[in-house]
């Protein structure tokens, strides 16, 4: 009769011991995609930032998320300042240009309306070929 109890707690530990397995190795998997994500977008927000404002010399990325609907969304700051935070929320397969910032920040732009990642690339590669 004392063996009954040992082996349900035993099953109980084992049981319990996979379950906490199986939740580490899913956030260990979310990370790992969101460091992926953060790896091909960083880049395109850093570039449309540079691109489109001034005084932008650093671009810090501090977290990647997912809103409730699902869409994912970067968040950083620039020139290692926290209260110059962004915000960007990527709508189709990449970052283009909607981004939230303080309104100090929007006092920074280099033109009226902000050119997208895509313009930004098209009219570099347009640059390079005249000279």
């Amino acid at each position: 009769m004392k063996k009954q109890p040992i082996f349900v707690v035993s099953i109980l530990i084992i049981i319990l011991t996979c379950f906490i397995g199986y939740v580490l190795w899913k956030k260990h998997e979310i990370h790992l995609a969101n460091e992926a994500f953060l790896k091909q977008e960083a880049p395109r927000i850093e570039k449309y930032l540079k691109y489109n404002y001034n005084h932008i010399e650093k671009v810090t990325f501090t977290k990647v998320d997912y809103t409730g609907m699902g869409t994912p969304y970067i968040e950083g700051y620039v020139n290692g300042d926290k209260d110059l935070y962004f915000t960007t929320s990527i709508y189709n397969d990449h970052f283009e240009k909607n981004i939230g910032m303080p309104i100090e920040m929007y006092k920074w732009a280099k033109y009226p309306v902000d050119k997208t990642v895509t313009e930004i690339q098209i009219q570099q590669e347009e640059n390079s070929k005249k000279q």
